[in-house]
């Protein structure tokens, strides 16, 4: 199975994704301005009007304000100090029934007086008990109109465009979010998240100015998890840092969102993540990001409460990720005690599709457009951005263990399980800028050994390679279900062992390829299964069998690798195939080692003077019978070519000969349907006389 990785596709659609991300983060921007408007308008109505008339005022204009019908229970203020507070406010949805969002209080100090130097300056931010209800039915979010509003209302703000610099300046200060929550609903899905006691402390956030921005942010998912981070931001710059922490997350929260719950029925594990991130929003692919990922006692369970998959620990160190300039430098990678089943189905499923949902719909035409019209261009340019920069990769060590993989393929006659155990793979600096060197070792059923040993050049891999493979002791009676699908018959003894070395230089394959199975055996042919192939597979393991009982095949493979038509898979499938069709074919060239006058025919001198056969020719038609008897759809012609005489005891002695042989053939156990013996006319043409024994199946 051959496994492909496009870093640079990747690479284009996540800054494809980071673009689209910058725009909705614009419109939030516009949003939150919109309700600092809002949160000002309360003030200035109050300071000027009275908390009565400021209430009644966004009560009946939160069409005109955020495009959403908003319920405000109470408003006071302090026109000396600036004072406002806000109590129970409401947004509610389109149906203006139910609610969309709102909050418990809000208390806001603001300096009046500021405001005839154009800085809206806020001493204070509180806000208590903010709480959102996102729901999302199929590609429509339930605060749609309310970006629809103000996008509307950017784009009329936008004609004609204004580049004149603001003097305005935004100072808030002390800005507190407390017991803040969120609900998340996938109608389509069923899936429910959330998060609760969301607090923000913010000590200065300024736009328009030179300070840096602080902040500061806790919350806990509703389903398990908590999430810290620290960040800070320059208006004028827009240079950010941020730190993240997020500790006990339990995976199966996740499990609603991406996969297939009628299959999947429990993620248990927990992940932990911190980061530290640093960059300009304005070059968004340029932030630099370290950090480490944790996953640990992960267990996915099936709907039959069986583990699909279970994981000890996941480690991930990053010294640096820089994707602009296609950098990953990777301290560790360590993954420990994986077990994974991978299943094959008759229904033509298998284990990951049935994982992941496979029923999305497709997205709205209008959305789809504008997110094709939106990323299109930059994909493309990413695409040749992302290819001239060579990637930098660099791992300093990988380390793998106590990993076990179970291939189980359920589409044949007899099911087909093949576990394999303790598997670990080493590895130290790996780099796209040299030579690397990695190891692999497994355990095979019935005391089976994998071995692998790799060394060579990743970004020059066509210049040098090195792959030295070695199966040893693997034990073919397990590989029986496949013989049966195909073939109609069962391994039923048989060792093989296989080493491979392959090597490239300058594009240049030369793989040396060896085959040793001790005591290949097949049963009888299964009347209960319609094999795939028809092929004599029985006959021609007799015939590769020394006469130690082994079969040992050297296969050797070469090719350029630059070639279009090149698959390594391929040409030793190929080789293999071609070796075996030609044994199964022509079965008796293969036996003789002395030519013949076809393809597949074998020639038995004799001497008219003698009227038996000597040890060596019984010793050729003992190998031709044996095919014959090993599978009885072989049937043998001999045909006895002579020159012409009228010597009588020649004569009897063919007579004589072909009793023998009948004889001989029957008590090796060859049936005489099996085969005929025909004298064909003499002639003086017959250089040697004897028999030319054919087998045609």
């Amino acid at each position: 199975m051959a496994i492909k990785f496009n870093i640079f596709g990747y690479l284009c659609t996540l800054q494809s994704t980071i673009r689209i991300m910058k725009k909705t983060l614009k419109i939030i921007r516009i949003v939150i301005v919109c309700l600092l408007v809002l949160i000002v308008a309360v003030v200035l109505f109050g300071s000027l009007f009275g908390g009565c008339v400021a209430k009644n005022y966004v009560n009946s204009h939160g069409q005109e304000l955020i495009g959403r019908q908003i319920k405000v229970e109470h408003v006071g203020l302090n026109l000396f100090t600036g004072h406002v507070g806000v109590h129970g406010l409401d947004i509610m949805e389109d149906n203006a029934t139910d609610k969309f969002a709102g909050f418990d209080t809000l208390d806001v100090s603001v300096s009046l007086l500021r405001l005839l130097g154009q800085t809206v300056y806020l001493r204070h931010i509180s806000l208590a008990g903010l709480n959102v209800s996102i729901v999302q039915d199929s590609n429509q979010m339930n605060f749609q109109s309310i970006i629809d509003h103000f996008a509307k209302d950017s784009a009329q703000a936008d004609e004609p465009t204004d580049t004149t610099p603001s003097n305005w300046v935004v100072s808030l200060h002390k800005i507190h979010l407390t017991a803040g929550s969120a609900e998340y609903t996938d109608l389509r899905r069923q899936a429910h998240s959330g998060f609760h006691n969301l607090n923000i402390f913010v000590p200065d956030f300024v736009i328009g100015g030179t300070e840096k921005t602080d902040a500061g942010l806790t919350v806990q998912l509703t389903k398990g998890g908590t999430l810290k981070a620290d960040a800070t931001w320059n208006a004028e710059t827009q240079d950010f840092t941020a730190d993240l922490t997020l500790t006990d997350l339990l995976l199966d929260q996740l499990k609603d969102f991406n996969m297939n719950v009628d299959f999947v029925k429990e993620i248990k594990g927990a992940l932990g993540l911190t980061a530290h991130v640093t960059g300009n929003l304005k070059q968004a692919m340029d932030m630099n990001i370290s950090g480490k990922v944790n996953v640990d006692n992960l267990d996915l369970v099936d709907s039959a409460s069986a583990s699909l998959a279970s994981l000890n620990h996941l480690g991930v160190d990053i010294n640096k990720l820089v994707l602009s300039q296609n950098l990953f430098d990777i301290n560790t990678f360590v993954i420990d005690g994986l077990n994974f089943r991978y299943e094959l189905f008759a229904d033509s499923t298998n284990t990951i599709s049935r994982i992941f949902r496979s029923d999305e719909e497709p997205a709205d035409s209008t959305l789809a457009e504008d997110a094709a019209a939106t990323t299109q261009p930059d994909t493309a340019m990413a695409d040749t951005t992302m290819q001239s920069i060579p990637l930098q990769f660099h791992l300093g060590r990988l380390d793998l263990n106590h990993m076990n993989f179970t291939f189980a393929d359920h589409t044949l006659p007899d099911e087909f399980v093949f576990p394999v155990t303790d598997i670990r793979v080493t590895a130290e600096n790996l780099t796209t800028a040299g030579n690397n060197n990695a190891k692999v070792f497994a355990n095979l059923p019935d005391g089976g050994v994998l071995l692998v040993d790799w060394k060579g050049n990743i970004s020059e891999w066509k210049q040098n390679q090195s792959l030295r493979l070695n199966v040893r002791n693997l034990h073919l009676k397990g590989f029986s279900p496949y013989m049966v699908a195909y073939f109609g018959m069962p391994f039923t003894e048989g060792i093989f062992s296989f080493t491979s070395l392959n090597t490239i230089k300058n594009s240049q394959l030369d793989g040396k390829n060896k085959i040793d199975i001790y005591k290949p055996t097949l049963g009888d042919r299964r009347k209960d299964v319609e094999s795939k192939l028809n092929l004599p597979v029985k006959a021609a393991l007799y015939i590769l069998k020394d006469k130690d009982d082994k079969v040992i095949l050297d296969v050797p493979i070469k090719g350029n690798v630059d070639s279009p038509e090149f698959n390594y898979m391929k040409l030793v499938w190929k080789t293999l195939g071609n070796l075996v069709v030609k044994v199964a074919t022509s079965p008796v060239r293969m036996l003789s080692n002395l030519g013949g006058t076809g393809e597949n025919e074998l020639f038995i001198t004799i001497d008219r003077d003698e009227p038996d056969f000597t040890s060596e020719q019984f010793y050729q038609i003992d190998q031709v019978a044996g095919v014959a008897k090993i599978d009885t759809n072989y049937r043998m012609l001999l045909e006895l070519r002579t020159r012409p005489t009228q010597d009588s005891v020649a004569l009897k002695n063919l007579k004589i000969r072909d009793k023998l042989l009948q004889k001989h053939l029957s008590d090796l156990g060859v049936k005489k349907s099996q085969y005929d013996i025909i004298h064909l006319q003499p002639s003086d043409s017959v250089k040697v006389e004897g028999y030319s024994v054919t087998l045609s199946y």
